[in-house]
Order: C-alpha cells, then structure tokens, then sequence
C-alpha cells in the first residue's frame, strides 16, 4: 500500500483493530509498511486518546467500545427515554418524513410514533419497523446487509439508499460521546449510516440520556455544530452543557 499519513494511518489501524480485536506492533509495522517504533508512537498516541488499549507487544480494542447487543440496552433508563422521545415529537412538522436511527432510545420513539398516523418513516432498523408495524405511517426500510449486533441494515445498499432521499428530521443516538467533539458510537458502519442522513435532513436532533456524556465510544460521526437539537435529561454535568450549548440546543427534560 502506499504511504499514509500519520492521522489516515492511525484511524486505519483502529479500524483494523476494531475489526480483529487485537494486533502485534511486527504485523502492523508489516501491514503500514513502517519502522516498528513508528507503530509504537502510533499506538502510543492512540492510547491517551482513548481508542485502543496497549498490550504486550500490541494493542487491542478498548473494552467500553465492543458493541452491546441491542436486545441487553433496550430496558435500560425506559422512563427517561421515552421522556426524551416525546420531547422530540415536539420537533417533527405535520405529515413530516422522518428518519429513524438503529438505537434502542430511538425505538422508544418509534412505539410513540405508532400511536401517531401521517407520517412517512424511514429506517434502517429492523426492529423499529416491528414497532411501526403497529401504527397508521408509511414505513420505508432502507435495506441492505444485516448487522445483527443492534438488527438493522448497513454497508453500500443502505447508504446509497439514504444518498437519494430526503427527510425533514432526522433522529439519531448515541454510545457516548466524552473525549469527542461530537456524538459518537461503538462501530464504523454505524457510523457511516449517521454520516450518510446528516446532509439528506432539514433538521438533525441526537437523543440519549445523560450517562452518555461520561462514555467513550470508538468513533465520533459528526460534530456538535452539525446537531440542531441534542436532547437528554437534567443530569447532564453542567460543564458539558455549557461546552455543547456553544455548538448546538440543548434540551433538558
């Protein structure tokens, strides 16, 4: 491969460490075609940056970042989250489109929405559209290839899908966002889905309660600039609601 520089070759060998679970400092070196001192400043600096963690002659994944099936999160803080969700369809104009991420606080939303009727929802989750099932809305899944770590759609099929559409708002979770400068999660695909809904909405509101702010997840797919809305509860430490107020609404219920 050809030479990267420092930054494109560090988020690649966290992407490649997040695929293998581990690597050695010889295999990376080997991989990047660099000095094997080059990798130990790379893992190094990605190290006290919080992304991986170093070990005997290596590195593995940060433990916090393995994803969490989304079946073990969906009864966590359910009151709280739907509190959250009904802020949010505050935001939503009549007979909206609107887009709905792959999360468990977003299924909160989407139970409320099936007691609703003249929306179009799209998703890329397949649990969400259970929920929907229910309800009096177009439900549009995106399609593509199966994540069943969190059961919902990713890869090629699914971003070109969200490339050629466009929603009035768009509703998107968090893993945790501290060390960031913006929400984060715990894979690169999902990741890419967030990024690829961003510049197709009119409004982009990120839902999670305030535990989030005191997590680290492996990878941020916007800046706070880019959010119109964040909303979470009155836990949020008034030290990050004052940073994020700099960039974005924060709504605290």
């Amino acid at each position: 491969m050809g030479k990267l520089l420092a930054k494109e070759r560090q988020n690649e060998i966290v992407e490649y460490i997040n695929t293998t679970g581990s690597a050695k400092i010889g295999e990376l070196a080997e991989k990047f075609d660099v000095t094997k001192e080059t990798i130990r400043r790379d893992l190094t600096h990605l190290q006290e940056a919080g992304a991986i963690e170093r070990s005997h002659g290596g590195a593995t994944l940060v433990s916090s970042f393995q994803p969490i099936p989304i079946e073990a999160r969906i009864g966590e803080n359910n009151a709280v989250k739907y509190a959250l969700c009904e802020k949010g369809l505050e935001l939503i104009p009549e007979q909206g489109v609107i887009y709905l991420d792959a999360g468990s606080t977003i299924q909160c939303m989407a139970q409320l929405l099936s007691q609703k009727s003249g929306y179009t929802i799209v998703t890329n989750s397949i649990n969400t559209t259970h929920f929907l099932n229910n309800g009096n809305n177009v439900t549009i899944l995106t399609g593509g290839q199966l994540n069943p770590t969190n059961m919902s759609t990713e890869g090629f099929q699914t971003t070109n899908f969200i490339n050629n559409i466009k929603v009035d708002i768009a509703f998107l979770g968090t893993s945790g966002f501290e060390q960031h400068g913006g929400p984060a999660v715990s894979e690169f695909t999902d990741a890419q889905i967030k990024q690829a809904i961003i510049p197709q909405s009119k409004t982009i509101v990120v839902i999670s309660d305030s535990s989030k702010a005191r997590l680290c997840s492996l990878v941020q797919y916007a800046s706070w600039k880019d959010i119109d809305y964040f909303i979470t509860d009155k836990q949020l430490p008034s030290a990050v609601y004052k940073t994020l107020s700099q960039f974005t609404e924060v709504i605290l219920i």
